[in-house]
Parts: structure tokens; C-alpha cells; sequence
């Protein structure tokens, strides 16, 4: 069944604006779509993203000083080009003074389902997750569905990166990676926080736990075992930083990503 387009001027009299998303994040977003967009938010609207939408809110300024998420994958674009927004892309959706913004398409339902029960209630959102066959609220963030990405510019880091993933289930501290790298630590840590964004022994960790999520999804074996293979040392160990990055525990993500 067909819909018609409705025009850009309806967003004059709307409450709630909700952008489902920008066909590419990489180029720039559509100059009368910002302008209706910053004119609906200083009328007071309500403002809404969905996904990759939130470069538009972002782009009419918006999201400044705010919190906001989006994709994972385009988690760093928006960093990168709106450094005044502060991106947290661990979490499915995120509400900042009356501003909404959502992760993935999936996220985006997540956020009308938390909309629905602001303005509506809890039954009335349990009863629409009733009907999409879904829970009312998933626990978790996107953060459990985020893939690493490598680290950008620095040939020395890479090289520094590409031996760390090759060492993780050993003893790795920030004196044993510097002496392979060559570099001093204070050297290292300085490119290694320029080139990812994040410092050397967090970086270890977050691909400790990478490992054991492939380990969780693809094989039967015990969390013990897992977490030695992964350099954590001890079941515990692994249950605190696989709970920390990626909010739900190592049960819990076996159970939804096991094959």
C-alpha cells in the first residue's frame, strides 16, 4: 500500500519530530532539512533520531553539549565531525533534556517503545511489544553488538596492536607491550590514546572480551577455560570487564548470540 510524502512543512505543527535516518552520514545532510529541523526544536518540539538521523539533529546543532548516540559503526564519524556532542555509543538509546537518539534501526524501536511509556504508560508499551513480538525493554546496550575497529594512522601502533592481539592470553602490561614496541611508555601512550582513542591497557581489555565473545558464540567452552584464553586469569576477572563494556553478562550474551 502506498503512502504519499507529506512535505517539510508539516513539521511545523508537529510535537514530536523523529528523523529515521540519513541516507549517508559521510556527506552533508540536507540544508532545508536542518533549517526545518533547528526552526521545529526552537518552537520546542520534540526531537527524535532513529540510527544515522542523528547527524541531522547534529548538523542543526541540536545535539550540542548534549549526549547523543547513533550506529556504532558511525559512532566515531559523529565524534569526529561534532566534537562538541559526547557520543555514547554503548548505549541503545539515549535521552539528554528532552532530546532523543537512538542507536540501530532495532535501537529505534527500543526509543518509540521508552516514548510510548513516557507519554502513554506501561501498558500501553507493553502492549505494542505484545504485538511486535518483542520485549518492552531489552537489557543491555548496542555496546554488546559492536565490532572493534582497528585503530587509524599511526603504522607504529598498528604494528604495536597487530602483536597485542597475537599475545592476548598471556601476561600483558603496559611495561611488556612498551619494551616490544621500542617506544618509551609515556611515547606509547601518548600515540597509542592518538591513534585509538582510548589508552593501551583498556584497549587490551576491550579485545580480551572481543575474544571471548567469539569464544561465547562459537564454541561450548566453560567460562574458566574462555577467560584463560583470553589473558583474564580468572572466570571473575572476565564476568567484571565482559559485564563493564558491553553491559550484559557472558551467560546472557551466549544465550542470544550462541549458534
Amino acid at each position: 500500500m502506498a503512502h504519499a510524502v507529506e512535505p517539510l512543512d508539516r513539521l511545523e505543527a508537529a510535537d514530536t519530530v523523529i528523523v529515521a535516518g540519513v541516507e549517508d552520514p559521510t556527506g552533508p545532510p540536507d540544508a532545508e532539512l536542518v533549517r526545518r529541523l533547528r526552526a521545529a526544536y526552537d518552537r520546542g518540539s520534540r526531537m527524535v533520531s532513529i540510527c544515522t538521523g542523528a547527524f541531522a539533529l547534529a548538523a542543526a546543532g541540536i545535539l550540542d553539549g548534549r549526549g547523543a548516540t547513533t550506529h556504532w559503526h558511525w559512532a566515531r564519524l559523529l565524534r569526529d565531525r561534532h566534537p562538541s556532542v559526547t557520543v555514547r555509543e554503548a548505549e541503545l538509546y539515549v535521552e539528554d533534556t528532552g532530546v532523543f537518539t537512538s542507536a540501530g534501526v532495532l535501537a529505534g524501536a527500543d526509543l518509540c517503545l521508552h516514548l510510548l511509556r513516557l507519554d502513554h504508560g506501561q501498558a500501553t508499551a507493553n502492549a505494542m511489544a505484545r504485538f511486535l513480538v518483542g520485549p518492552p525493554h531489552r537489557e543491555g546496550g548496542q555496546a554488546q553488538f559492536i565490532e572493534p575497529l582497528p585503530p587509524a594512522g599511526d603504522p607504529g601502533i598498528t604494528a604495536v596492536t597487530t602483536w597485542i592481539l597475537t599475545h592476548l592470553d598471556e601476561p600483558l602490561t603496559l611495561g611488556t607491550i612498551s619494551r616490544h614496541s621500542h617506544m618509551s611508555p609515556r611515547t606509547l601512550r601518548r600515540r597509542f590514546l592518538a591513534a585509538t582513542g582510548t589508552s593501551v591497557m583498556n584497549w587490551v581489555a576491550a579485545q580480551r572480551v572481543a575474544r571471548a565473545r567469539v569464544l561465547l558464540e562459537t564454541t561450548r567452552l566453560g567460562v574458566d577455560d574462555i577467560a584463560h584464553r583470553c589473558g583474564f586469569g580468572s572466570a571473575e576477572s572476565l564476568r567484571v570487564h565482559f559485564t563493564a563494556l558491553t553491559r550484559t553478562t557472558p551467560s546472557r550474551y551466549r544465550r542470544t548470540f550462541a549458534g
